[in-house]
């Protein structure tokens, strides 16, 4: 009874170490793929959502909906985005604060 005990253990071990590894594997890969996003011009969507903090699933939507540039070889289905215009999409709409609206307004009742 005593050694199937200390099997047992020993089982629920080696899972738990297999689980970190994988975990720490993903997590490896992970960092790798920041750091190399800034030294590259050109992302996959993978690395594209990567670079807006967001999912992939949503920069499709943002290419569907013409929000967002990108790049694609003829008769090929796989899509490319150019760092500037990743850039461009996150400097996009920008939402004035009180004090841009009162300057704003000032310079108009100056003229």
């Amino acid at each position: 009874m005593e050694t199937s005990n200390f099997t047992s253990k020993i089982d629920r071990l080696e899972l738990i170490i297999l689980d970190l590894a994988k975990k720490q594997d993903a997590f490896i890969e992970k960092v790798l793929m920041k750091l190399s996003l800034s030294s590259k011009d050109i992302y996959s969507s993978e690395e594209a959502a990567e670079f807006l903090s967001i999912e992939v699933k949503y920069i499709y939507q943002l290419t569907h909906q013409r929000k967002i540039r990108y790049t694609k070889k003829k008769g090929q289905k796989k899509i490319y985005f150019r760092k500037v215009d990743l850039i461009d999409y996150l400097n996009g709409d920008i939402i004035s604060t009180s004090e841009d609206l009162e300057r704003a307004n000032a310079l108009s009742w100056k003229k």
